[in-house]
Formats: structure tokens, sequence, C-alpha cells
């Protein structure tokens, strides 16, 4: 079986121990990502965030042939043993992990336009906005929390160049609202990923 491994922020460009066999391609579902969720280091990081506009993905394929195996590592990378965060799809209609239906229509669409790939994986963790802030997410609050790792830089240099670190390197093709919003306000400049991340076709793969 041949698993697609679905990627949108540092799996690009930091896969660590997934173990994948091609290159990134750039013709991922349409997804809605969003800079929607506070890490434990303090990143403002991409997650599924349904409601979001959607953004264009990537993928890549898996080293294993068995959706157990891929699941795992994935999880090991992404740092959880559990495996309910590390959502699943087939051709045939199995799924793991609770998926919005809005993606998992999504990605069924996917599967069924590529003839090549008989599976996809991705990470299914979510917002915690309300658990970090204390309030429903919205791009405003955000972008202000950006400004406030800014203003606290001093004291907490590691946490405030990890968040730069994640959102300049982004791929360039996820253009987030919240994205878009800081880099307008805060001047944070896209990084151009290196080519070699990425499968060559027509066009520029980090676009």
């Amino acid at each position: 079986m041949q698993i697609a491994v679905i990627g949108w922020g540092s799996l690009i460009w930091c896969p660590g121990c997934l173990r994948i066999k091609s290159r990134w391609h750039s013709d991922g579902p349409a997804l809605p990502v969003e800079f929607a969720r506070i890490s434990g280091d303090g990143r403002l990081t991409l997650v599924i965030h349904p409601g979001s506009p959607e953004q264009p993905t990537y993928w890549a394929l898996s080293q294993f042939e068995a959706v157990q195996q891929a699941r795992e590592n994935l999880g090991a990378r992404e740092g959880t043993k559990n495996l309910k965060n590390i959502h699943l799809l087939t051709a045939e209609g199995e799924k793991e992990g609770k998926i919005d239906p809005r993606v998992a229509s999504k990605v069924e669409q996917w599967l069924k336009d590529r003839l090549d790939v008989q599976a996809a994986i991705w990470t299914g963790l979510t917002s915690n906005w309300p658990h970090r802030r204390d309030r429903q997410f919205t791009r405003e609050d955000a972008v202000q929390y950006v400004g406030e790792l800014e203003r606290s830089r001093d004291e907490a240099k590691a946490a405030y160049d990890r968040a730069h670190e994640y959102i300049s390197n982004a791929p360039s093709q996820i253009q987030t609202p919240v994205r878009k919003m800081i880099r307008e306000s805060r001047g944070w400049k896209d990084e151009t990923l290196s080519e070699i991340l990425f499968e060559t076709r027509s066009g520029n793969q980090n676009r």
C-alpha cells in the first residue's frame, strides 16, 4: 500500500524521524489550515481549523506500506504516542481518528483522484486556544499573541526565536489570513525553503 503523509508546517522543512521515500509534492488536498494552536514551547503552530480558508497542502510517500507503522512513525515525529492524533483515511473508506466530515470529504476526493496512493495520514491536532488563552480563537488574537512574544523577547528570546522561525519557514503556498496579518503588522518575512525538499515539476514547488 502506498501511504501519503500530508503536511503543511514544520514537517516539510524539519521532518526529523519521519521516514519518507519521496520529496514533498505541492498538490495535496486543500484543507482549512491556520495558525490556531500554541505549542508547549510557545510557538504559534499550524493545525486544521474547520471554518478557516482552505490552503493547498503538501504530501510525501511514507517508507512504510502498513498503516499502523506509518501512523506510529508520524506520531513519533510529532511527539505523541496517542495515535488518535494521527488521522488516517484509506481509499477503501477506513478511518482512524476524529476527522471533521468536511476534511474527510476533501481527503476522500483527493484519494479518488490519485491512483498511485491508497491511503493518507496526517496530524489531527486541533486548536487549543480556549485552554491557552481562555477565549475562543480569532485571527486578531493570534496576531496579538505574536505581539506579546515580541514585547517579551528580551526575557524569553528562545520562545520568540522558535515562534519566528516556525511562521517564517512555513511553506510559501500556505498563506493563511493570520500569516498575512503578521507579515503586514509585524513585518515578519516569508523565508524561501530549499528546492531540494520538493519534487520537481513545472513551476516552483515552494509556491
